[in-house]
């Protein structure tokens, strides 16, 4: 493990608009959060989810302003020429591979209620939602470690999909975004397809759904919020910076949204107070920069032997 001198502090400010947005943010957040769930459970049938886009553009707007001005570091910022040469392509690469594909699940996942019933639709909501989250970011635990760490064929290709995603050397909240279109896709499929084929209620789905997303855009933040204790249960912004790491030897937290399944097998990495010396991959010349948008594309069918230099 790296010595602390190896890290980088986070940086302490003075002044109550620090403070408060260290120890104050996550939580109102969190709160908002939850408002809009109970807005969203309440409404009429066949709403469920009408007013998701609206919150999801309040969230990113209120996360990417905090940002601007309380940035942890600013050479993770976002920049305008990051966003145009990078961010936005792969922003509306994503936006159409999550659209095909939300298509195809939601096809899928009507089939295998069909077929499967509604066998755990009866369950409370706290207890399905609970399950279901276990459940979706065990699997996701397993197929991320065995991408990052799989010397085989099969991890090996896993990680050329998964790489787009880590060659950034910055972390922000637009990062959350950033990824080859077959990553998105599986990641579609492990946190959407096992509920519904288990039978939980579309309630208690879609919940589990809003409480990934909410911790996907958190922790990718560019801002020094913490929660304390709260990192050993879910996994946000002190800890998903370090699974961005440039050294291996700290980029643990493969969890998504739960730090226990890291807990549990040895690769929780939590260090209050510091943050990682640089971010990005260990090897970068063993793949092309994250601007080289169709060489990133065609990254996981390369021969293996192909070396890139910067």
């Amino acid at each position: 493990m790296p010595k602390l001198h190896d890290l980088s502090p986070l940086s302490s400010p003075p002044g109550l608009p620090a403070l408060a947005v260290r120890w104050l943010l996550y939580p109102a957040l969190a709160l908002a959060t939850l408002a809009y769930l109970a807005h969203a459970l309440g409404g009429p049938p066949g709403t469920l989810g009408r007013h998701y886009g609206a919150y999801l553009a309040a969230m990113v707007g209120v996360l990417a302003l905090v940002e601007s001005r309380h940035a942890l570091r600013d050479d993770w910022r976002m920049t305008r020429p990051r966003f145009l040469r990078r961010d936005l392509p792969f922003l509306l690469l994503g936006a159409a591979t999550l659209g095909a594909t939300q298509w195809a699940a939601t096809g899928l996942a009507t089939q295998l209620a069909l077929t499967r019933g509604q066998a755990l639709a009866h369950w409370p909501l706290l207890p399905a939602v609970g399950v279901s989250l276990l459940l979706t970011d065990g699997l996701w635990y397993a197929v991320h470690r065995y991408s990052h760490e799989s010397r085989s064929r099969l991890g090996q290709f896993l990680w050329r999909v998964h790489v787009a995603h880590h060659l950034p050397q910055q972390v922000y909240v637009l990062m959350h975004a950033i990824g080859h279109p077959l990553n998105a896709v599986l990641v579609r499929a492990l946190l959407a397809l096992p509920p519904c084929w288990l039978g939980f209620a579309p309630e208690a789905v879609f919940v589990a759904g809003v409480v990934t997303g909410f911790q996907g855009l958190v922790s990718h933040f560019n801002v020094d919020s913490r929660v304390g204790p709260l990192n050993h249960l879910l996994v946000g912004t002190e800890l998903h910076r370090y699974h961005h790491s440039a050294d291996p030897a700290e980029a643990g937290n493969y969890g998504a949204v739960l730090s226990v399944w890291d807990q549990l097998f040895g690769t929780f990495v939590y260090r209050p107070g510091a943050a990682p010396a640089a971010l990005g991959v260990a090897d970068p010349q063993a793949h092309p920069r994250d601007t080289q948008i169709a060489a990133v594309l065609r990254e996981p069918w390369r021969p293996l032997s192909r070396n890139w230099t910067n």
